[in-house]
């Protein structure tokens, strides 16, 4: 049974390694063979060398530094692993150029199709040279692209995804664990050598890791988070939700595995705290971190890097959210895909939020002459509502010709439950989608819901949870400004590094 990875590697200077306090057998990536696009190392077995895969870094004073990879992991899913990650790269892209800044996201999940280009130093095989179709996570995709991180191969930035159907191959015995392991040091070393030979070999330099998920994620295929920090030698750092007791379990939980690993834990990152309980949240868990996390003998407790305080607008879903939700596109308005809007808000009394629509086409018609430019509403209709979708069209056409800014968006629904648990679907009219698609892009923003009721749809848009896209900057740029000021960027470097008398030592 042919193996369904999505490696696309090329050989390297043949490394070995032995990380510090995980005991594993080396190999050396020594040839390829496989079909074009999906290369597969053969590997031979290397001697053991007691070093770490940190790359050494010359300081300005001629001390070396061993400056260890920072990987960042969650507590759970969608507590805002990538957004610490941006943050992240966004500053030390800033402090230390962006040739000496590496990024990698060892075990990805979603991912998307990109051409990645050689480098000018990249010594490949010939049938190389032009580059080549590959398949990467989407957060190399938005990191790369946001920050200009040219210097990198998308492939080396993206070693191991986890498609459906690839854990049953690898319990299968179709992937092998030690190719899937060497895939992820060769692509590591890589990012290494081509942030060094892009920087100043004076300067400092360092790589960003980004777990998938909470530290267990990929347990199942060897590629645990904790797992494969020890193997790169990388330092870890937590991020939670905002809370006391619940944060603390799950700190505790990820904590564990870090421990059993090996993994030394540089700090921990607090996410969306209520901005009312900034100051307690932070007092409780240093309180619980030091009484609970000291170490035997005396050693301090890993300490919090940074308290993040709330900010709604990072959690608005964009269209283009909504599009993903649904799998849908945009009939009209698609110039506005990136908008973001609050549909955790009650549309009555406001200009934002969301609002089914259950009235008479007068009464929606008052709703919307009644808000102003500013106003930013998500509209939700079913199908069968032909007088509501002219008369958005309609409205979008007044105000336009008066100047007035429109902003709102319409969700067409096309399901609907008899009642009984059964979901028909009925189809927009050829008539009113042909007007809907004559507002073109630059017209209202309106889309289909198929097989969704009204209030199923508004229950999915409400409780999603909006992902960082390559295309939205702006969403990225909130983010990376908002988190930055409440991260202790120089106790984290200070966390991470040592010098040759401390590692003599």
């Amino acid at each position: 049974m042919t193996s369904i990875r999505f490696i696309q590697q090329k050989a390297s200077n043949a490394t070995s390694f032995v990380v510090k306090g995980v005991h594993h057998r080396s190999f050396m990536a020594a040839s390829f063979s496989g079909v074009k696009g999906i290369h597969r190392p053969v590997l031979v077995p290397a001697v053991h060398r007691h070093c770490s895969a940190s790359p050494a870094i010359q300081s300005s004073s001629s001390t070396t530094i061993r400056q260890r990879p920072i990987y960042v992991c969650a507590t759970r899913q969608h507590v805002g692993k990538t957004s610490v990650s941006l943050a992240l790269v966004s500053h030390f892209t800033k402090r230390f150029g962006s040739e000496n800044v590496g990024y990698i996201k060892a075990v990805g999940q979603q991912c998307m199709r990109v051409w990645d280009e050689p480098l000018d130093n990249d010594s490949n095989d010939a049938d190389d040279e032009a580059g080549q179709y590959v398949l990467v996570d989407k957060d190399v995709k938005l990191i790369r692209d946001h920050f200009g991180l040219s210097h990198l191969r998308y492939q080396d930035m993206s070693p191991v995804l986890i498609p459906q159907g690839y854990t049953k191959s690898y319990l299968d015995g179709d992937i092998n664990h030690h190719d899937q392991t060497a895939d992820i040091r060769r692509a590591y070393l890589n990012i290494v050598k081509a942030t060094k030979l892009g920087g100043n070999h004076n300067s400092h330099s360092i790589t960003i890791c980004e777990g998938t998920g909470h530290v267990g994620v990929g347990s199942v295929v060897g590629s645990g988070n904790a797992r494969v920090a020890a193997e790169l030698g990388a330092d870890v750092v937590l991020v939670a939700n905002g809370g006391l007791g619940r944060t603390f379990d799950e700190l505790e939980l990820n904590r564990a595995l870090c421990l059993q690993h090996g993994v030394n834990i540089a700090g921990v990152v607090i996410n969306k705290v209520q901005p009312d309980k900034y100051d307690q949240t932070r007092e409780y868990l240093t309180k619980a971190i030091d009484q609970m996390w000291a170490g035997p003998n005396g050693e301090p407790a890993p300490p919090i890097l940074g308290v993040v305080p709330d900010r709604p607008y990072l959690g608005c879903p964009a269209l283009a959210d909504v599009e993903s939700t649904f799998g849908t596109v945009l009939l009209s308005g698609s110039d506005h895909r990136y908008r973001h809007y609050d549909v955790g808000s009650n549309v009555q009394g406001r200009n934002i939020g969301m609002s089914m629509i259950t009235t008479d086409l007068a009464a929606f018609l008052r709703t919307m002459q009644r808000q102003d430019g500013d106003a930013r509403t998500m509209f939700i209709c079913h199908v069968t509502r032909d007088d509501v979708i002219l008369g958005f069209l309609a409205e979008y056409r007044r105000k336009t010709r008066r100047g007035i800014p429109f902003q709102s968006a319409l969700v067409i629904c096309t399901g609907c439950d008899d009642g009984m648990g059964d979901v028909s679907d009925i189809e927009l009219s050829p008539e009113v989608c042909d007007m809907i698609r004559d507002a073109g892009p630059a017209g209202p923003p309106v889309l289909c819901a198929p097989g969704y009721s009204p209030a199923d749809a508004a229950k999915h848009i409400r409780t999603m949870t909006p992902k960082f896209n390559a295309n939205d900057g702006r969403r990225v740029t909130r983010a990376t400004e908002h988190y930055e000021p409440y991260i202790d960027f120089d106790l984290l470097i200070e966390r991470t590094s040592s010098s040759a008398a401390d590692i003599a030592a």
